[in-house]
Formats: C-alpha cells, structure tokens, sequence
C-alpha cells in the first residue's frame, strides 16, 4: 500500500511539473511545434513573418520594404500557385534589414557615380578607379608625412628656444613676439595636419570601399586574383548579401547590401527559399544560386524542381 501512495505521489508530482513547464513555456513549445511540423509537412501551411528592425541608413519605410517582401513571396508562390508565407505582427521568421561595411561600401561608390554590378565591365572599371585613388593615397600620405615632419622639427626649435629665455627669467620684447608668431605658426600647421588627415582618412574610406566590393566581384567571377588589402583596417570579413538564421532564438534573416529595389527583392526570394528548406543550386540565373548574379525575378526550371521536390509537388 504504502509503494502504491508512493508511485502515486511521484506521478503528481511529474504531471505537476509538466503541466507547470508547458504553462511557463507555451510559446516555445508551440513555435517548436510549428517548426517542426514544417520541417516534416513542408509548404502545408505558410511560414509567418515579421519586419524586426531596417536601419534608417538604408533611406527605406517599412511599408516599402513590405511590398519588396510581398513580391519577393510570390516568386515562390505564383508558380506553383500556393501560400507559403504570410506577414504577420508577430511573425515567426524576423527580417532586419542590417547596415554595416557593406552596405556603406555600395553608397560610398554610388555617390563616386558607381553603380556596381556583378560582371567584369563592373570590376575593370572599378579596379581603374581603385588604382587611381590608391596613386592619389600614396601622394596625400606623402604630404602628410611631410607637414608632420616640418612641424615635428619647428616644434622642438620653439621649445628649445622658449626654454633657453624662460632660464634667463625670461625673453625681451622682440624674442618674446617672434616666439608668439612661431607659436602661431605652429597652431596653424597643426590645424593645416589635421585637415590633411581628415582628407586623408576619406580617401582611405573611399578606397576601402572600394576594394571590399572588387573582394566580392573577385568572387562572383571567379576570377584568379588576390584580394585587395584594405588601407589602415581589415574588416576579415567575407562579402555576403544576406543570411538565414536558425538558432535556439527562432528564424531570422537578415539582409547586408543591395544596390536597388530589384536586387533587394533577389536577396529577399533567396533568403525565403531558405526558410522554405532549399538549398543552394549550381544554375549562376537560379534564385538559389549561392551568389546574387541573375537580374530575373522570376525561378528558373532549377527553383521550381527543387520547390515542387521540396513541397511534394507532382
């Protein structure tokens, strides 16, 4: 009797804290659910979605970014004719759109008048450009050099010069105005540096920002060439337009760079295929190719197998 009223007690005390535990944690274990039940029935009910965060240096609304994300969904889902993603407040999958090196490296050549796309033309014309502003570098750093050099030099002789008169309880009139000038001159050629170096250090931005993209290009073509070193700083970071995010936090995407509205909308489809469960696909034109280099916004044969495939789709 007494084993019987023990078992009894610990199967309570069990549903207890099982019933505790799905009450605290509900929203968990019903996100894990729908995970996981589209995972295993895939394309049966649509993947919900939410806009998390678009930073304002993108210069794009919410709602803008809504109607790319509408498109984007309907590459996926006109030709097979089905639902596979809604917008929702609370939406599962997050979308950021995150502005960081990248994206500032696409503006910095746009205002240069460079709208870069993902061919060779693009790549000769910009290297054209890099070597020309790493030249004009090479020249400014050597100016800057020399005006640190002369300054450096002044700056002792003033010292030395103020200390001799301050031993002697100080300079006469005369001595004491032309050390007044020359500590002007000095006031000034470090006003003269640091308008150098501010100079210098756009240049350096605007050369860095070019070499990240000729890194990305270098790529995107394939070409059999080193990267460009960047000058002064090393982001160490590889060129990637966008990412799909599983993790014990849920589903986000996240989107770096893109050039225009129709490259935006690219980014987005590939990264929803992703959420879709697809893979990377060998066609350079496919949605799903593993860089952004088609300029159609439709699947090609490839997609539409792989999500027919993946939907279970005769």
């Amino acid at each position: 009797m007494k084993k019987k009223l023990i078992k009894f007690f610990v199967g309570l005390v069990v549903v207890l804290l099982l019933f505790v535990f799905g009450y605290y944690y509900q929203a968990d274990i019903i996100r894990l659910w729908q995970e996981l039940s589209g995972q295993l029935k895939p394309c049966q009910r649509p993947i919900t979605y939410s806009i998390q965060n678009i930073d304002p240096r993108f210069g794009l609304t919410k709602t803008a970014v809504e109607r790319d994300l509408q498109q984007a969904e309907k590459i996926w889902e006109a030709p097979i004719n089905k639902q596979l993603f809604q917008s929702s407040p609370t939406g599962d999958l997050k979308i950021n759109l995150v502005y960081d090196y990248r994206q500032k490296a696409t503006d910095a050549l746009r205002k240069m008048g460079l709208v870069i796309n993902d061919d060779r033309a693009s790549y000769d014309i910009l290297k054209a450009k890099y070597d020309s502003l790493l030249a004009e570098y090479k020249k400014k750093k050597a100016q800057v050099d020399a005006l640190t050099a002369a300054f450096d030099k002044n700056k002792i002789a003033f010292e030395t010069e103020a200390n001799y008169w301050n031993s002697r309880g100080g300079a006469p009139k005369i001595e004491y105005n032309l050390l007044e000038q020359k500590r002007a001159d000095l006031n000034n050629q470090v006003t003269a540096i640091n308008q150098a170096n501010d100079s210098l250090n756009n240049l350096i931005d605007t050369i860095n920002s070019a070499g990240i993209v000729l890194n990305k290009l270098i790529t995107t073509l394939n070409l059999q060439i080193g990267d460009y070193n960047t000058v002064g700083s090393s982001t160490g970071k590889k060129f990637t337009e966008g990412e799909y995010v599983r993790d014990a936090n849920g589903t986000t995407i996240n989107i770096f760079q893109f050039n225009d509205a129709s490259q935006l909308r690219r980014v987005l489809a590939h990264e929803l295929g992703h959420a879709l469960g697809l893979e990377h696909l060998a066609n350079p034109k496919a949605i799903m190719y593993y860089l952004n280099e088609g300029v159609n916004e439709k699947l090609t044969a490839d997609d539409l197998a792989a999500l027919k495939t993946m939907c279970g789709i005769e």
